[in-house]
């Protein structure tokens, strides 16, 4: 007599995937608006190279965002970061896994007739010193000529 191996009673794994794309699309399609409304003063260099830095991150570390870890939520927002500044900046926006954002707001649609993107607008001080600010650590390596493995 030949037992039937008993089915799963979790997810698939297709359905799993969907239900991460689900998640994905669903958070970025908040969270690229908002990071759009706090970059919408800076220069056309500036969102240049926050979607440069971006790129970079997410081609390091995109991965995290498939499979977790700890790089997953930092990979989030640099690709959320990434397709505002690129948003904001490239003639009719940015189009990704189907979600669309460009400087007209609620366009939705890639095909639309979009003008140039805007004008950008001085940002504050209050607020210039808060973007893209990293905290900077001074490590100090000892110098390699001055100092010795071999005992006294």
């Amino acid at each position: 007599m030949s037992r039937k191996k008993p089915r799963s009673a979790g997810v698939s794994a297709h359905d799993a995937t969907e239900w991460q794309r689900f998640v994905l699309l669903e958070t970025l399609s908040l969270a690229v608006p908002m990071h759009m409304i706090e970059l919408e003063r800076c220069s056309p260099e500036v969102l240049a190279a926050i979607a440069s830095d971006a790129a970079t991150f997410i081609g390091s570390h995109g991965d995290a965002l498939q499979f977790g870890g700890k790089k997953c939520a930092p990979a989030f927002n640099q690709l959320a970061r990434g397709l505002a500044a690129a948003a904001l900046i490239a003639w009719g926006g940015v189009t990704f896994q189907g979600l669309h954002w460009c400087a007209i707001p609620g366009c939705t649609n890639p095909d639309a007739d979009h003008p140039q993107p805007m004008e950008p607008q001085p940002v504050p001080a209050v607020f210039a010193n808060s973007l893209n600010t990293r905290p900077i650590t001074d490590l100090n390596l000892p110098d390699p000529d001055t100092t010795s493995t071999e005992a006294a």
